[in-house]
């Protein structure tokens, strides 16, 4: 395989992946344990008191009870029946018996759900028995309809804390917390927050491994231009023009549609020095195996370590990586890294990351292709409510021929990338992702290539991919994802469409 082709090849057929939060469980925490540690449940901002009346009932200072509609009926039962379910109901929560309080919210969960005095009832005894998802998805539909709510806020925040989500129950405190609280209102929520941060400091061992199976068609498997010749000039020993004319390419050299399977097997472990103070390692490896022939067959294996110092709001990191790459069977390229990365926790929801890459990559196929590699990355990330975060990318880079005769092959190059997820329900999840990427290579073709003799390559690659996630099960998750490239560069013949459509199996463990 020539060098044009290959770098193409490589740059796509890598598919990065996806902006990912896993679910979370909820902490093993009693429901004894969770009502004492969570008294501090708080009550209207409107209300100059904001220690919360009995807990289940929502009165004149929740103003969402003021100008509630006729409760909707359910077929099963006449509304008699109905306002004697909700009036139990809000019974069983005065009398602390969440329990049963929780299972009677079930039976009524389908004809009630949405009526804002059964969500918030059902809500308290579904994160009272440690059933905090649900408690969370209606406290986000009360608050929907009543951002101002603390009460509702800070019972969601509870639920997140009790989720190991600290990120999204921090920001939940610092919200009420900048209402300007009354002082024992604010006094739980410092607590809670030093709890949080005292967790989100401690590193504890754990470890994660899993395998992954995925289906696609790729319609152009090695990110060929759309043509059907080229014209080519041959030249003399003297390097003076002896034949012009035009090189019809065959099929091989023509791009091609397969469709494939790839697997991928990943493990990650973390070991604690101290208490902020840790040690990672990963190693990961993937085979893609194209239908249509073996040609363009791409395997992949990577080890990734590091150390990992925390301080404050701050984390910074020194790692190496190490890639080696086979092309239908036959040792392709290796790549080595060192990287240190810096990490700032600014604000709450909101994290910067800086990154600074240095190595090599060595080509066994094709000496032009030795090069000496740098890049930086910028990057930005942002956590909205309602489960969706998204985040901003810049970098800048270059990849320096080793042997300066190939210096028509390296380039300096900057891209920005985009990613969002919006998480759907307690197990699915959307996602996309957009970038565009400015290649410039450092010099001129040769007097006497074949094809742009004294000519300069530069190209400009657009990139975007939309998937869905569906957690199956607590370790099953399904993806289906489709990715777009389109190459525009000066030379038509690194002129490339590229569309691959995966779906794909995940079971992870840990």
């Amino acid at each position: 395989m020539n060098g044009p082709f290959l770098t193409s090849f490589l740059a796509l057929s890598l598919l990065s992946t996806p902006l990912y939060a896993a679910d979370m469980t909820a902490a093993d925490v009693s429901t004894a344990n969770s009502s004492s540690q969570n008294k501090g449940t708080l009550d209207d901002s409107n209300s100059d008191d904001l220690s919360p009346p009995a807990p289940a009932t929502i009165d004149n200072n929740i103003s969402i009870i003021e100008n509630s509609e006729t409760l909707a009926q359910s077929p099963a039962q006449n509304p008699v029946q109905r306002k004697t379910s909700l009036t139990e109901l809000t019974q069983l929560i005065e009398q602390s018996k969440f329990p049963l309080a929780y299972q009677l919210g079930l039976t009524m969960h389908e004809g009630w759900e949405g009526d804002e005095q059964f969500d918030f009832n059902f809500a308290l005894a579904a994160s009272q028995t440690g059933h905090y998802n649900q408690a969370i998805f209606a406290f986000e539909r009360l608050l929907d309809a009543h951002p101002n709510n603390l009460r509702f806020r800070l019972e969601m925040a509870r639920c997140y804390y009790f989720l190991n989500n600290h990120e999204a129950a921090k920001r939940e405190f610092t919200t009420v917390a900048e209402a300007n609280p009354p002082s024992a209102v604010q006094n739980q929520i410092d607590h809670f927050l030093d709890r949080i941060a005292d967790q989100q400091h401690k590193v504890t061992q754990s470890w994660k491994a899993g395998v992954g199976l995925a289906l696609g068609h790729d319609t152009n498997i090695n990110a060929a231009a759309d043509i059907d010749s080229i014209n080519a000039t041959f030249y003399d020993a003297n390097n003076v023009p002896a034949l012009t004319g035009t090189l019809l390419l065959d099929n091989k050299q023509k791009s091609q549609a397969s469709n494939y399977y790839q697997l991928q097997a990943f493990g990650s472990i973390t070991q604690p020095l101290s208490k902020r103070t840790h040690l990672d390692a990963s190693l990961s490896v993937s085979q893609k195996d194209n239908f249509v022939n073996n040609d363009y067959d791409l395997s992949n294996l990577s080890a990734n370590g590091g150390i990992t110092i925390l301080r404050d709001q701050h984390s910074l990191r020194l790692g190496g990586v190490a890639r080696q790459y086979w092309l239908a069977g036959e040792t392709l390229q290796n790549q080595l890294l060192a990287n240190v990365r810096w990490q700032w926790f600014f604000a709450p929801a909101w994290k910067a990351s800086t990154e600074l890459e240095l190595g090599q990559q060595n080509n066994n196929q094709n000496d032009a292709l030795n090069f000496g590699q740098w890049q930086g990355k910028f990057s930005m990330l942002r956590h909205y409510e309602q489960g969706f975060v998204h985040s901003l990318q810049l970098s800048l880079g270059s990849n320096t021929a080793k042997d300066k005769k190939y210096n028509f092959q390296g380039s300096d190059y900057y891209s920005l990338g985009y990613q969002a997820q919006q998480k759907l329900t307690a197990n699915q999840q959307l996602y996309a992702q957009a970038s565009y990427r400015n290649n410039h290579y450092a010099a001129k073709f040769a007097d006497n290539d074949l094809f742009y003799a004294g000519k300069q390559r530069s190209d400009n690659i657009a990139q975007l991919a939309v998937g869905w996630l569906y957690n199956v099960q607590p370790a099953t998750t399904f993806k289906l994802q489709v990715n777009h490239s389109n190459n525009q560069s000066n030379l038509e013949l690194y002129d490339y469409q590229r569309t691959l459509i995966e779906a794909g199996l995940t079971l992870a463990f840990k």
